[in-house]
């Protein structure tokens, strides 16, 4: 066991220096005190990195065809969304807390800021006719994408399920009876909404039956 000259103190493991004063200890060292923990290979970072590749390719191409025709402006748009998309993502992957609870979070804020800038610019509807479906859209895919990537994800189906039917039928439902007619937005977020939730249907149904009867003791 190692010992410090100055504190006469005896460290158990095998480190270098003393706790208390920093000096470097003397003697042999033993076996460490707690287990070596090797990291869990995150099984993501391929399937990141080939979704990152594919999306920036994409907004790289857009930059080149926005350039083409004279730069009209719409690439700028393209590049951004898809940094943001691809920090969500990359967030929702390594954060340690309810990763449809952090989306559904982050869809709320930035869908009230959009609201309030609208309102504030004298509203013209851009908010709840293009930004909030397109982000309630991009929420649903993240985390259909999840739910096969992110170990665990699928065992919250629950949660999952009432996203679904929250972001894509009730908005759609209101929506459809406050205008005359329905933007296209909204109606392809109602069909990513039901297409997502077929595929875990499809996909993850037995742990989406787990988690039911186990919530609501079906």
């Amino acid at each position: 066991m190692k010992t410090c000259p100055n504190c006469k103190i005896r460290v158990g493991g095998a480190p270098a220096y003393c706790p208390l004063c920093q000096s470097q200890l003397l003697g042999e060292p033993e076996a460490p005190l707690w287990p070596r923990v090797t990291p869990e290979t995150r099984s993501f970072t391929l399937f990141y990195k080939i979704f990152a590749f594919l999306l920036l390719s994409a907004a790289l191409i857009s930059v080149a065809v926005d350039y083409w025709f004279g730069w009209l402006g719409w690439s700028g748009v393209v590049v951004v969304c898809v940094a943001a998309f691809l920090f969500t993502l990359r967030l929702a992957m390594r954060t340690y807390q309810s990763v449809p609870r952090l989306l559904f979070q982050l869809l709320l804020a930035v869908s009230i800021v959009t609201v309030i800038c609208d309102l504030y610019t004298g509203w013209d509807g851009f908010s709840l006719r293009w930004v909030v479906p397109i982000l309630c859209s991009v929420t649903l895919i993240l985390n259909f994408i999840l739910s096969f990537v992110k170990r665990g994800f699928a065992e919250n189906g629950l949660v999952y399920l009432l996203m679904n039917i929250l972001l894509g039928a009730v908005p759609y439902l209101g929506v459809w009876l406050l205008w005359e007619e329905t933007p296209v937005a909204w109606v392809v977020c109602l069909l990513i909404s039901a297409i997502t939730f077929l595929g875990l249907v499809v996909f993850q149904g037995r742990t989406l039956g787990r988690e039911l009867h186990r919530r609501l003791h079906l």
